[in-house]
This record gives C-alpha cells, structure tokens and sequence, in this order.
C-alpha cells in the first residue's frame, strides 16, 4: 500500500493578476506537497506550468522535484488553455484524449508507487458554460470509455475542473464509476469551488465544480485546497478557483 497526495486546481490562464497570484500559488503548493496535481488553464505561450515547476523546485531544494507533463488543445485556444500534470512520482506513460467536440481534451499518465504498484492519472477540463450540461455528460462518457482501455493500475484518480455542480447528470455519472474523495471524507462536495474575488467578470452561480475522483484508494483525507487569500488583501487568491486535495491509500 502507498499513500499518495494528489490535487487539481484551474489555474485561470496567465489573467487576474497573475503576477500577483503567483508567489501565493507557490507558498500554498510547496505547503501541500501533492505528490500529483492536475492543473487547467495553463498558459503554453508563456511557459506558465514550466515555470511554476521550476519555482516549485527551488523550494523544494533537498526534496524529490515534480515534472510536469502537458497537453495543449486544438484549435484557436491551444495557446491559453491547455492542462498540465506535475509529478513527484515517476511516470511511465503520457497520453492524451481529444473529446472531438469544442476543444477540449484530457491527459491520463501512469504513475510507479513506492510499493512498486501503478496509479493510473486523469486530468481534465470538461465544456464551459454551466448550460452546456448535455456536451459535459457526452464528454464524461466518452472519458470513462478511455478509462476502460487501460488496465492494471492498482487505483485511479479523475481531477478536474468539470464546470459541472454537484446536482448534475456528469456528476452521478462519474460517481457512479468513481467515489469523491471530499464526499467520501465529509459527507458532501464543498460549499463551492467557484469563484474567488480574482473572476470579476463571470456572473454564473457559484458552486462547486472541481472534483477528486477516486477508485481502487481508500480516502485518508479531503478538502480544500489553495483555498487562502493573501494576508493582507483578503481578495487576493491564488486563482479564481479553489482547489480540491485528497490523501489516499492505494493498492
């Protein structure tokens, strides 16, 4: 048996003061140490997942070091919202899904456990807005059958922005597959997940749409994740998201 952190958080793209965002990103990051995190809504054109890697890193002196492991979309947004893995833990595949409809994509690694045993990965970034909730169950579907054609890891993790509240179809479809680590340690999903003070612009209900899914792992612990504003300026958080962490015990 392993126990394994993993966490995911959309990171809002390179905007709502970044500059600003991003030594508060770091302090909470190297705070929680995810062995695994998923990311959405990283910047290629800036280098934004390798930089915050690196960053990371110099932290962490003295400590194992993440990799990251990106997965760009198609089309005219490849640029500005692609995912990205960062890993502790050594990984052995990296592949890729084009849901084929509006953009959007899912990377799934497989990762080598201390015990020698596998955790299969998932990260992803299910179709925006919250009325799109018929495109969001066609693309969970189309993600559970990509599930299926791998075989032999000892527990899976599905993260991600699913733009998708807890009383969805999207919803009860992943977990009828899949438990929620936050649901599995506290009874329900968070309050909300979405927004932060840093999204000024979108007016859609708040809620929770960020999810750790687990499967095959006993879940140790859940919450909240990148969830501190800035000390002095209780608008300031790291995203216009919260993240979701889970510790779990796999195998």
């Amino acid at each position: 048996m392993s126990i394994v952190t993993v966490a995911t958080l959309n990171l809002f793209n390179n905007i709502g003061r970044w500059d600003e965002r991003l030594p508060l990103l770091l302090d909470q990051l190297t705070a929680l140490r995810p062995d695994v995190i998923g990311l959405q809504e990283v910047n290629l054109a800036t280098d934004q997942g390798m930089s915050i890697c690196r960053l990371a890193n110099d932290r962490l002196a003295g400590s194992t070091h993440y990799r990251v492991y990106h997965m760009a979309r198609p089309g005219r947004n490849a640029h500005a919202q692609a995912q990205a893995v960062m890993s502790r833990l050594p990984v052995e595949a990296h592949e890729g899904l084009d849901y084929l409809q509006h953009e959007d994509v899912a990377q799934r690694l497989r990762i080598r456990l201390e015990d020698g045993a596998a955790l299969d990965f998932y990260n992803t970034h299910l179709h925006f807005p919250p009325s799109a909730s018929d495109q969001r169950l066609a693309e969970a579907r189309r993600l559970l059958a990509w599930v299926d054609t791998w075989q032999g890891a000892a527990a899976t993790v599905v993260v991600g922005d699913f733009n998708a509240y807890p009383d969805e179809p999207t919803v009860a479809l992943m977990k009828g597959r899949f438990a929620s680590a936050h649901e599995a340690a506290h009874g329900s999903e968070p309050e909300k997940t979405w927004p932060t003070p840093v999204n000024t612009w979108d007016p859609s209900p708040p809620g929770c749409l960020d999810y750790v899914f687990v499967s095959g792992a006993r879940v140790l612990e859940a919450g909240l994740a990148f969830d501190t504003p800035h000390p002095d300026d209780d608008s300031l958080f790291p995203s216009d998201h919260l993240g979701v962490m889970a510790k779990v015990e796999a195998g």
